[in-house]
């Protein structure tokens, strides 16, 4: 009984796609990776709203404090700090 071989058979011939007019083939990059997910949309922040009240006990509160200055330079810095400048 003869034994089969598992080694592919090497005598058949080749495809003629391969020919040597084939157009070449390119490969495209990008230079930056793709998304999957989408990006989320920030909405922008709803203007602060700083009252004369909260200016003025915060000018109270620096005029305690050891750093205090005069009423209108308290008044400054509260206006400062409240509205972020």
């Amino acid at each position: 009984m003869a034994r089969k071989s598992n080694t592919p058979n090497t005598t058949t011939s080749r495809s003629s796609s391969r020919s040597s007019t084939a157009p070449a083939v390119t490969q495209r990059t990008t230079s930056t990776p793709v998304r999957n997910s989408a990006i989320p949309k920030v909405e922008p922040a709803a203007p602060k709203v700083v009252t004369y009240e909260m200016i003025a006990r915060r000018a109270y509160e620096i005029s305690q404090s050891p750093e205090r200055g005069s009423d209108f330079d308290n008044w400054i810095r509260a206006e400062r700090e409240l509205k972020g400048l």
